[in-house]
C-alpha cells in the first residue's frame, strides 16, 4: 500500500509538473477548501486516487484508462472554486457552476480540451448536478473527488508531508 501511494504521488508529480507549475494551481494552495485544507492539496489528493484506481482497474481486470489525462484533469477539475467568496452566491451555486469555471481555467492552461477531459472537469459533481459523466475516467473522478471529500476531513490527510514538501 505505501510502494503505490509513493509511486502515486510521484507519478502526479512528473505527469502534472505542468499544471503544478502554474501561477492558478499556486493561487489554489491559498484557497480554503472542505474547511481544513486548500483546492491545490485536495486536487493533488484526488490525482493520486484516480491513479491508484486507474492502475487497479488495469492490474485486475485490463481496463485501459487515459491516467495521464485524468491526472491532469484531476489537479485542475475544483480550479475554478478559486475566489469564490465574490464568485458564488452560496455553496449549492459554486456545487453547480464551478465544474464549468474549472474547465475555462483548465482551458486557459492547457489549451482546447478534448470531450473526455470536459467530462472529466466538467461533470465531476455529479449527482450533485443532472448531468453524468459519459467517461470511465470520468466516473473514477467523481468516486476520487467523492471520497476525498469526505477524508479532507481527517486532519491526517492535510499534513504537507503527505501532498508535496513544496505546498507547506
Amino acid at each position: 500500500m505505501v510502494n503505490i501511494r509513493y509511486r502515486a504521488q510521484e507519478t502526479v508529480k512528473e505527469v502534472g509538473a505542468k499544471v503544478m507549475a502554474s501561477r492558478q494551481f499556486q493561487e489554489a494552495d491559498l484557497q480554503t477548501h472542505h474547511h481544513f485544507t486548500t483546492v491545490a492539496r485536495h486536487s493533488f489528493r484526488v490525482a493520486c486516487i484516480c491513479f491508484c484506481i486507474c492502475h487497479f482497474l488495469y492490474v485486475v481486470f485490463k481496463i485501459k484508462t487515459n491516467w495521464q489525462l485524468l491526472i491532469v484533469c484531476a489537479l485542475l477539475h475544483d480550479i475554478g472554486i478559486i475566489g469564490r467568496d465574490l464568485k458564488y452566491r452560496n455553496n449549492s451555486q459554486c456545487c453547480q457552476q464551478h465544474p464549468k469555471d474549472s474547465v475555462v481555467v483548465a482551458q486557459s492552461i492547457l489549451g482546447d480540451l478534448d470531450d473526455t477531459g470536459r467530462d472529466i472537469i466538467g461533470n465531476h459533481m455529479w449527482p450533485m448536478t443532472l448531468t453524468p459523466p459519459q467517461t470511465i475516467e470520468g466516473f473514477i473522478i467523481t468516486i476520487a473527488d467523492k471520497y476525498c471529500a469526505v477524508t479532507d476531513l481527517l486532519p491526517m490527510n492535510n499534513r504537507s508531508r503527505l501532498i508535496n514538501p513544496s505546498f507547506g
